[in-house]
């Protein structure tokens, strides 16, 4: 029996070979960053023009995530696939070891704990084959990995046309929901402000009150001019806020500083960086960062000086930064990555997000791996539903107390 399964192992090798020749796909793996550095152009490329237009698949990204947001037993190593000359599919992942088996047979993931998202990046056309192909090399670099993990994927990304027909080899599991918000800013701004009913007013307000406190100035900086210079000053913001006091400002970790800090290097390097600023009197009340991707602008950061509060200051940067999103030619979306209660308010959109969870066929992976992720999927479904949301601020308040500042600076949108 065991020679009969080589054998069809064997025979099925070579015919997913010979697919992979005819379409004319060739793999290779790095685990070094100097072997990284020449494909990042191209991963960018591919990146910039997919429909998702996600930032966190930048190359900037993960590189500053294999840097410095790995655990001490973790590694990483990043597969690409190309067609002749030009890159159709990476594969950057995260190698940890399971939390039962251990190292001997780990978990791969495309995502980092800093990042809302994280996926196999693939052109769509022959996505299916692409995918299998980088499956297969990640096989080759970890022949013991249980399965992949893969985070909030959106509904529109070619991951889920390559599943469509199954994955040789793996079982295909959906697992966490998100619903991510974004706007649509291809249309006229004064049609779209028509639509905000007393927001349009209030902002007027907010910003009168602003400028009685002083001579207010709005800042876009983007391309050469967007720099890691600034983010000092806002990593300083953030911190003299509630983050700061709750100890989840990203200055208050050091692994998470250094983190953002070659990010953003990254970013400014590539010309994928923006900084949205207001100042009064030349102080800084409120910052954002944003990552360009392709025409949308993702926007991870934001922080504002909780002196100014009852400005509203965080409303009124969303108002200038939508503004001048509305006239430019070169963005459709914006795209905050997150579920906010004052997203209504702006009146955005949302998609659906999912998590995807391949695991290996065996008997190692099907014994301790696809329990966990249909225990997980089934609190969700059918469990967490149906907790009281009462219960759940509850259970939220008792396990990270929040102490974030008053009512009037609650609706400041700081993320």
């Amino acid at each position: 029996m065991k020679a009969v399964a080589l054998e069809d192992r064997q025979h099925e090798s070579l015919a997913d070979a010979r697919k992979f020749h005819r379409a004319g796909l060739r793999t290779v793996s790095v685990r070094e960053f100097d072997a990284l550095h020449p494909h990042c152009g191209a991963w960018d490329r591919l990146a910039w023009h997919a429909p998702q237009r996600n930032a966190y698949l930048l190359s900037g990204w993960f590189e500053a995530a294999f840097r410095h947001a790995l655990a001490g037993d973790e590694q990483w190593f990043c597969s690409f696939a190309y067609s002749g000359d030009e890159l159709v599919g990476v594969l950057p992942a995260i190698v940890s070891p399971h939390p039962i088996l251990g190292r001997k047979y780990p978990i791969l993931r495309t995502f980092d704990k800093h990042s809302q998202s994280g996926e196999v990046l693939l052109a769509p056309e022959h996505s299916a084959v692409t995918l299998q192909a980088l499956l297969m090399e990640a096989a080759r670099e970890e022949p013991r990995h249980v399965g992949l993990d893969m985070k909030a994927v959106r509904s529109n990304s070619p991951l889920w046309t390559a599943i469509r027909g199954g994955v040789p080899g793996y079982f295909a599991h959906r697992g966490w929901r998100y619903s991510y918000s974004f706007l649509d800013v291809q249309g006229e701004y004064e049609s779209y402000l028509k639509t905000l009913g007393n927001m349009r007013k209030n902002l007027g307000r907010y910003h009168r009150k602003l400028q009685s406190r002083g001579q207010v100035c709005f800042e876009v900086k983007r391309g050469s001019a967007a720099q890691e210079d600034f983010l000092e000053e806002f990593l300083a913001l953030e911190a003299s806020g509630w983050k700061g006091r709750n100890g989840t400002a990203i200055a208050s970790k050091s692994d998470s500083t250094e983190f953002y800090k070659a990010l953003v290097r990254n970013l400014a390097t590539r010309g994928q960086l923006e900084w949205h600023t207001m100042r009064v009197n030349n102080h800084l009340v409120a910052a954002e960062m944003g990552i360009r991707c392709g025409a949308a602008l993702v926007l991870p950061k934001t922080a504002y000086d909780e002196n100014y509060a009852d400005c509203r200051p965080g409303n009124l940067l969303n108002a200038a930064f939508i503004g001048d999103a509305f006239s430019r030619s070169d963005l459709i979306e914006l795209n905050d990555m997150s579920d906010m209660e004052w997203h209504s308010q702006w009146r955005m959109s949302r998609d659906e997000y999912v998590n995807l969870h391949l695991v290996r066929r065996g008997s190692m992976p099907m014994l301790f791996q696809s329990p966990r992720i249909l225990l997980r999927s089934a609190y969700q479904d059918h469990i967490r539903p149906r907790i009281p949301a009462n219960a759940r601020k509850a259970w939220h308040w008792v396990r990270r107390p929040s102490r974030r500042p008053n009512r009037a600076a609650e609706h400041c949108q700081d993320k």
